[in-house]
């Protein structure tokens, strides 16, 4: 039977410490609880509040602080065992690693310029392409631009050298696509549009969002479903036509945006 969670003991939270009554700081997630107890874990070695080459305190201390059986906890520290976090030794105990992967962050695009930039630093996984030209779907931005016509469909996955990083879907005018087809399956297509008709943009934005993670999504990015994830939709134009719609996912965990707060700011 799952105890009072006692974590502000071992764990710094940004959450009011768990109490007997304050139990739904788990029942409120989706997530297995195996997976949001390794979040705690995560966040806290991050943190350095368990420091690294240090022992973890022991299984049934644990098991009272965080008030979760001791087989959650011995699945939480698996996934952490694989993600290079910890190590365990039999008869020694369980260690935060001296040496911690560096996780990757992505500072989200900003400008067409840094999207291109980010796009080629990717490498491209073709999930899906439909044969049959389709209409644009539902943007889910405000686009006061022309979005009738055909469009070439490609649902993708990129990746950087530690595995899945972003989901996408990408509509690309028809025409433009069949000028080169070969290319834009071979790479990501934001490079080769801005390659091929960069110059001819017209207007272009961008719309960011947090979402759960689909069905689709989940399965090619190694996540549960519902895992939050960051949502860019974003479309390009020549003249007054959207000829390029795409939507893509990141696990949250890989995004960072940063901003200047003072360059525009007026002068007082």
């Amino acid at each position: 039977m799952r105890g009072s969670p006692n974590v502000r003991k071992y764990f710094a939270l940004d959450t009011e410490p768990l109490k007997p009554s304050n139990d739904l700081l788990y029942a409120r997630s989706p997530q297995p609880l195996y997976l949001q107890v390794a979040a705690i874990v995560r966040r806290n070695i991050e943190r350095g509040v368990w420091p690294r080459g240090e022992q973890v305190p022991a299984l049934d201390t644990l098991v009272e602080d965080l008030g979760v059986s001791r087989a959650t906890i011995r699945q939480a520290f698996g996934l952490l065992e694989r993600e290079g976090l910890i190590h365990r030794s039999r008869g020694s105990g369980t260690y935060v690693n001296e040496n911690i992967p560096q996780p990757l962050k992505l500072a989200l695009p900003t400008s067409w310029e840094e999207t291109v930039a980010l796009s080629a630093a990717l490498g491209t996984t073709t999930l899906m392409e439909l044969s049959a030209d389709v209409p644009l779907p539902l943007l889910g931005m405000d686009c006061p631009f022309d979005c009738k016509g055909s469009f070439q469909y490609l649902q993708r996955l990129h990746t950087t050298s530690t595995g899945p990083f972003c989901y996408s879907e990408v509509y690309l005018d028809r025409d433009i696509y069949r000028q080169h087809a070969a290319r834009y399956r071979h790479a990501t297509v934001v490079s080769v549009l801005n390659e091929l008709h960069g110059d001819k943009l017209t207007h272009a934005e961008q719309l960011v969002s947090i979402i759960e993670a689909g069905a689709d999504s989940a399965q090619a990015l190694h996540l549960p479903l519902s895992a939050p994830v960051a949502e860019l939709r974003r479309y390009a134009c020549i003249g007054q036509r959207v000829i390029y719609f795409a939507r893509l996912e990141i696990p949250t965990r890989y995004v960072q945006m940063k901003f200047d707060l003072i360059e525009n700011r007026p002068n007082v």
